[in-house]
């Protein structure tokens, strides 16, 4: 929350390139679930036009029922359709959801082990859970270095991510 909107859309940017050379590395990746931007989060949105120029389908995840997996449905910057969600932030309006090949996610921290924080739920750690027992998933943590720590805090039931990008590097884990 500490950065101003120059800076903040300044280091997405970075973040965002990125994630796009790692996406271009994987073939047969065509689904790419994003994540709307809550707080002072990594504006992976700003991916869209790339990715859809690319021929890649964006997803959103739309949250369906507390203690359960996320649901992504198609996004396009084009024809945004969305409307407020769980917890105020804007989620997909559309009907008929797809599993994403390529999950985005947001935190509030991360590790050098490759574990985040989000803001309660455990919507990702359900939903990267579950969609990992029926497919090859990769997934990447759209983060700032300012939000890594030191602290060992995962527990259990947390998924791990495979990279993790930020405006300084890309972890691979």
């Amino acid at each position: 929350m500490s950065m101003g909107e120059d800076e903040l859309k300044k280091k997405s940017i970075t973040v965002n390139q990125k994630i796009l050379n790692l996406i271009n590395n994987f073939s047969n990746n065509s689904k790419i679930g994003l994540f709307y931007p809550y707080k002072n989060e990594v504006n992976v949105l700003l991916l869209a036009k790339n990715l859809e120029d690319k021929r890649k389908i964006c997803l959103l995840p739309k949250v369906i029922a507390k203690n359960q997996p996320l649901k992504y449905f198609p996004y396009s910057h084009r024809a945004p359709f969305l409307e407020k969600g769980f917890g105020g932030i804007m989620e997909p309006s559309g009907q008929l959801s797809e599993d994403p090949d390529i999950i985005i996610a947001s935190c509030a921290a991360f590790n050098d082990e490759g574990f985040r924080v989000g803001y309660g739920g455990g919507f990702f750690d359900r939903t990267i859970m579950e969609l990992k027992k029926n497919k090859n998933l990769i997934t990447i943590l759209a983060a700032f270095e300012l939000q890594k720590t030191k602290y060992q805090f995962q527990e259990s039931f947390d998924e791990k991510v495979d990279y993790i990008c930020t405006e300084d590097r890309t972890y691979t884990l």
